[in-house]
């Protein structure tokens, strides 16, 4: 059944646009004080390729890489530390990456430098203010969830390839494992961002033909001790430590107590469950 034959249904457009603010209102309702001009800054050391045969092995990588060849330029929108853009520029003639994250961009030039990578560049702004050249294939990996004007940002991705464009997201939100540690601190649902099925939904709704193919589920890395725990929950949780909120510190430290249990080399929460990302792909 599709929009138009029931009276007063919202588009796939407007429902994503909704669900992003509704989230947004509630982060910001929430949040102990103004929020960081840079919420990656806490976070940016968990994004990297841990190594140089890690970064190749990365199932989206090896996805996206069967697309792209050894004379190919590549845009990589909303690169972060370079995951996906430091073994690109192994496999093609150059890569773009854009990032707005002052914390990202700084983790990706580290990455290049270790690299020894020359043909790779970073444009330093975010993908609506960003001017690119055009590119034989156009990488967007879990950056679309809180794009509110989705349908501009998925036309100006298509209007920048010369060829192929991928969207990589996750099956559910990415923030799911969060959940319930949100619940327990704030006795609150926590509202879900979009993710597959809505893309899917906009993706349809914009008459833009796509295929979407399933990746191997992962597990994020699990966090080092307690105390790195605590710290990236209070940026997830977006409390920031202060005179006035002992009461939630307090609060987050004995769920996280109870919540946490062993993994490989670290800590993970015990409801946790493994991410299933979808390389979503549609020509230009």
């Amino acid at each position: 059944m599709n929009s138009e034959s029931v009276p007063n249904q919202k588009s796939a457009i407007a429902r994503w646009a909704e669900t992003v603010r509704t989230e947004h209102e509630q982060a910001d309702r929430i949040r102990s004080d103004e929020p960081s001009s840079d919420h990656w800054k806490k976070l940016a050391h968990r994004f990297a390729p841990a190594t140089r045969e890690k970064a190749f092995q990365d199932e989206t990588f090896v996805g996206v890489s069967r697309y792209v060849r050894e004379t190919d330029t590549v845009l990589d929108v909303g690169a972060g530390a370079g995951r996906l853009a430091i073994p690109l520029a192994e496999r093609s003639k150059h890569v773009n990456a854009v990032e707005p994250s002052e914390a990202m961009q700084a983790r990706l030039v580290d990455q290049v430098e270790d690299w020894g990578l020359s043909n790779l560049s970073i444009v330093a702004s975010t993908w609506e203010e960003a001017e690119v050249e055009m590119a034989d294939v156009v990488v967007c990996a879990h950056v679309v969830y809180t794009v509110r004007d989705i349908a501009p940002f998925l036309r100006k991705l298509t209007a920048s390839s010369k060829r192929d464009v991928f969207a990589i997201v996750f099956e559910e939100p990415a923030m799911a494992n969060y959940f319930q540690l949100w619940k327990l601190v704030y006795d609150e649902e926590r509202i879900a961002l979009p993710s597959l099925h809505e893309l899917k939904d906009v993706l349809g709704e914009m008459q833009i033909e796509f295929d979407a193919e399933p990746l191997p589920e992962w597990q994020s890395r699990p966090f080092a001790d307690m105390e790195a725990a605590y710290e990236e929950s209070l940026a997830r949780l977006f409390i920031t430590p202060n005179t006035s909120n002992f009461e939630l510190t307090d609060r987050l430290r004995s769920v996280l107590e109870a919540s946490l249990g062993s993994a490989e080399n670290g800590l993970r929460f015990k409801w946790a469950k493994p991410h299933r990302p979808w390389l979503v792909h549609w020509n230009a």
